[in-house]
């Protein structure tokens, strides 16, 4: 038996290498499918494919009713779904385009387990809200209610720049440890940023930066490179803000890499310009950039 977002995705595939195929949230679906195997009573759970079909679950996980999974690390998942549909990206197909939260209580609970405290989220300053509009009252009275060092916006979580107001900055700098805050920008182009649909602009991504300075964090952006619908002069205006935010900030970059059940699942990424290729070496050697820009294709 499988699962897991490439599982889920390409189940009907997936189904000729496994017996099971656990689509989507298994917490609730795998107990009942080793029920089924276990017993042999009633038919396979619904959220299971198998050669014979596949019927999809109707319910999503209450996250209280589950441990958030991780034992050594620290890291306390808070938060599943995305309200946004970034069209490279699995969480929404995984999870649904509707927030869920565990409560502040249940968080507590499992923090109290750990020394440094870290939280996985797809955006951790949206906690407690849709995802859309904030909820800093949430956000503060989480963070409160925590004992130990707490790292807020950092990996294995990360926030989205519009999120990144004075106020909430003001709360990581007054409860958290965390001297550098995650953040995604992906792109330097708002003709490509509206084409995956992030929600943002790149304006945004430079306020977010300037923030973060004002209050003595260091910004660090995530990007994506080789998108297949950028074109040259696309990727010479991400190359542009990747090399004003590594002046007092770092980067991280990725390749573009088709995932499936998402939009861009069969798209061809674009090639780089050796310049790109140039200038991001320079930058990884003084320190101020990590990541992977080379094509999949090219290391398999």
């Amino acid at each position: 038996m499988v699962g897991g977002p490439h599982a889920s995705a390409c189940y009907r595939e997936v189904v000729f290498s496994a017996d099971y195929v656990v689509v989507g949230e298994g917490e609730r679906t795998l107990p009942a499918l080793l029920y089924h195997i276990d017993t042999g009573e009633g038919t396979v759970p619904a959220g299971v494919a198998t050669r014979d079909g596949y019927h999809p679950q109707q319910f999503t996980v209450l996250l209280d009713a589950f441990p958030p999974f991780s034992v050594v690390k620290g890291y306390v998942e808070i938060s599943r779904g995305c309200s946004q549909a970034c069209g490279y990206c699995q969480t929404h197909q995984m999870f649904g385009h509707l927030m869920r939260h565990r409560s502040i209580d249940t968080i507590v609970e499992w923090s109290h387990r750990y020394r440094d405290i870290r939280f996985v989220s797809p955006n951790a300053f949206a906690y407690g809200s849709n995802g859309r509009i904030p909820r800093w009252e949430k956000v503060e009275q989480l963070l409160k209610s925590l004992k130990g060092n707490i790292f807020f916006g950092t990996f294995p979580s990360e926030v989205r720049p519009e999120f990144i107001t004075k106020g909430v900055l003001e709360l990581v700098t007054t409860y958290a440890m965390n001297t550098h805050l995650h953040f995604g920008a992906q792109s330097g182009s708002d003709e490509v940023l509206r084409a995956l649909r992030r929600g943002h602009t790149v304006r945004d991504v430079e306020i977010a930066v300037d923030r973060c300075r004002e209050h003595g964090l260091v910004p660090v952006a995530d990007f994506i490179i080789g998108l297949p619908m950028e074109s040259e002069e696309d990727e010479k205006k991400t190359m542009h803000l990747i090399q004003e935010i590594t002046r007092n900030g770092r980067v991280r970059v990725h390749h573009f890499l088709p995932l499936p059940g998402t939009p861009l699942a069969r798209s061809v990424p674009h090639p780089l310009l050796p310049s790109t290729t140039r200038l991001l070496g320079r930058l990884a050697l003084n320190g101020t950039l990590t990541g992977s820009w080379k094509g999949w294709d090219t290391l398999l």
